[in-house]
């Protein structure tokens, strides 16, 4: 469950619905924007994904395990 729950997840889904649905629901936002909201969701995805390496580091894990768990969730 927690995988469903994960900010990661969240913010993608935020931002795909932003960008596929701007004139849907009445946004009307200009590419800039929506270029802007997809480089900052990005940007806290990324982080987020440094921020559990890093705890998985330091929970004592090798870090070849932590690589190919990377892995595995990105091919997700």
């Amino acid at each position: 469950m927690d995988k469903f729950m994960s900010r990661k997840l969240l913010l993608t889904v935020f931002a795909v619905t932003i960008v596929a649905g701007s004139s849907l629901l009445g946004l009307n936002l200009d590419d800039e924007s929506l270029r802007a909201i997809v480089n900052m969701v990005l940007g806290l995805v990324g982080g987020q994904a440094l921020v559990d390496v890093a705890e998985a580091v330091r929970s004592g894990r090798k870090v070849a395990e932590v690589v190919e768990e990377v892995r595995e969730a990105s091919d997700e």
